[in-house]
């Protein structure tokens, strides 16, 4: 499926770059429209969710996207799978009220995500915007990754389902305070299921806010990731081969 078609800014004197600016609080999304005009070359526009957001995509070129992660109506983990897939070419700076020390200020695979950690600082988030752009004038590779997506969700100690969707089928991921503790796929399930659907490429990723299962995987996420790495370099070239050729 292809993005929507949008339309180029009219004005040849428009700045080069636009920024959106997503945050469902009216006083902080006041605050950074208002601190981010310092930021020269850059037209800033805004939405109070997820949903706001992808309309906003589907009419304008966007350069840069900042979220929030804790919004009504969608959310920032919905918006930025969604935006992952669609968009991958936009860099994502993510707001978030955890501790720098759980996330170390680092990107995530790929180079698709920056996390920052709140209250923010303009200055700060200025320069990591202009950043965000140089990066994406080299033509650094974009996408979230699903590997991502479970280590965004475990920082956030989220309890909800994953429905994953991909060219192999669909399954479903099982997470507690962050922790995946169930997987489901096909006639699959616990261990075999999530090895199975953390090798899927870019997949589309719906969210539920509820986790209603009993626990099947007692396995530390940063281990489960661990080992898939190993599965897929113990895979090496061979096309035909799948992640149960290293798992039965």
């Amino acid at each position: 499926m292809n993005p929507p078609a949008r339309r180029p800014p009219s004005d040849p004197e428009a700045p080069a770059r636009t920024l959106l600016v997503v945050e469902d609080d009216r006083a902080t999304l006041s605050l950074y429209r208002a601190g981010l005009k310092g930021l020269q070359g850059f037209r800033i526009l805004s939405a109070q969710n997820g949903l706001e957001a992808l309309e906003v995509l589907r009419q304008e070129v966007v350069h840069v996207l900042v979220t929030d992660l804790d919004m009504p109506v969608m959310d920032g983990f919905n918006l930025i799978t969604k935006v992952s897939r669609l968009y991958p070419q936009i860099p994502v700076i993510v707001m978030t009220g955890l501790d720098e020390s759980q996330h170390l200020n680092t990107p995530l695979d790929l180079g698709a995500v920056r996390i920052l950690g709140k209250p923010l600082r303009l200055g700060f988030l200025m320069e990591v915007i202009r950043t965000a752009v140089q990066a994406e004038a080299v033509g650094v590779i974009r996408g979230l990754s699903l590997g991502s997506i479970l280590q965004l969700l475990s920082w956030e100690k989220k309890s909800c389902t994953l429905t994953v969707k991909a060219e192999a089928g669909m399954g479903l991921l099982y997470l507690n305070r962050g922790e995946v503790i169930h997987a489901a796929y096909r006639d699959q399930e616990g261990f075999r299921a999530v090895y199975e659907i953390l090798t899927w490429d870019h997949p589309d990723i719906e969210f539920v806010e509820t986790c209603r299962v009993e626990r099947t995987i007692d396995t530390p996420l940063t281990e489960l990731l661990m080992n898939m790495a190993l599965i897929t370099d113990s895979l090496g070239p061979d096309p035909d081969a799948g992640p149960s050729a290293v798992r039965s």
